[in-house]
């Protein structure tokens, strides 16, 4: 539909909890990385054009998602600000989030303006970073406003210096759920790939309300991980592989993840 939902996708998503658990950890990494690329640069708008600058020389295509009001603190969606007569290329993820709504009963997609704060862009960045497959997404402060935009360019890729700077930030009793069983045969390239899955899943479960068993296993389909059938209806364990690699997840009987080994 419109700017092409994501293969995550198993069933509709009928609330933004379940937005959340379908997409988020999947647009959670892309933002670290597109954090990693753009550092402190500051930023211009070009709305005609659907483009975003950083510095001097990095440039981004952009699709504008909507307005955040710092006086009202309120949320515009794009395809309901006739005021600033926006290109319709340029809403098109706006539209679709919409059209999306209105299938599946979601207010916070259908309702054109709400009350609301700040750190909901946050979740409505990570759902529409997931859900299209973006890059990214911005959060462009100009002055009594924020816009929230999302970023696409081919060739972003993530930076070696991001799963050090995540693992500064993490709440200590994250690390006591992390074991290894790996062999020493393993690839280190995997074996740091899988590292940066656990501290990423670790980070976004901290920092937003959902059900860890569902959110793991959509990050690790959406990672192209075949997360094995007869545990999608166990949710006390889950085992996903992707070739050589294995994750092995456990959960309590509130699916509240105890360990993550690879």
């Amino acid at each position: 539909m419109g700017m092409g939902i994501q293969k995550v996708m198993l069933t509709p998503c009928k609330s933004e909890k379940e937005l959340l658990e379908h997409f988020g950890c999947y647009g959670f990494e892309k933002q670290l990385n597109f954090y990693e690329i753009i550092g402190d640069s500051n930023w211009q708008i070009d709305i005609n054009q659907g483009v975003i600058y950083f510095g001097d020389n990095i440039t981004f295509s952009i699709q504008l998602l909507g307005t955040f009001s710092l006086s009202s603190e309120t949320w515009l969606w794009s395809w309901n600000n006739e005021a600033s007569q926006l290109p319709t290329s340029v809403i098109e993820q706006a539209l679709s989030l919409k059209s999306y709504g209105e299938e599946n009963d979601i207010n916070l997609f259908t309702s054109a303006q709400f009350d609301t704060t700040q750190e909901d862009l946050y979740k409505i960045g990570v759902i529409a970073t997931g859900m299209f497959n973006t890059d990214g997404y911005y959060l462009a402060d100009f002055g009594h406003g924020i816009a929230l935009v999302t970023i696409k360019k081919d060739h972003i890729n993530s930076k070696n210096n991001n799963q050090n700077k995540i693992s500064k930030i993490f709440p200590k009793f994250i690390t006591n759920l992390f074991g290894s069983s790996s062999s020493e045969s393993d690839n280190h390239e995997q074996k740091n790939n899988q590292t940066r899955i656990f501290e990423i899943f670790s980070q976004f479960i901290s920092s937003f309300d959902v059900d860890h068993y569902q959110a793991l296993k959509y990050y690790l389909i959406a990672k192209d991980y075949q997360v094995k059938q007869s545990d999608l209806t166990a949710q006390t364990e889950l085992v996903a592989i992707k070739g050589e690699q294995r994750v092995v997840a456990k959960f309590d009987e509130q699916s509240r993840l105890i360990s993550l080994n690879v």
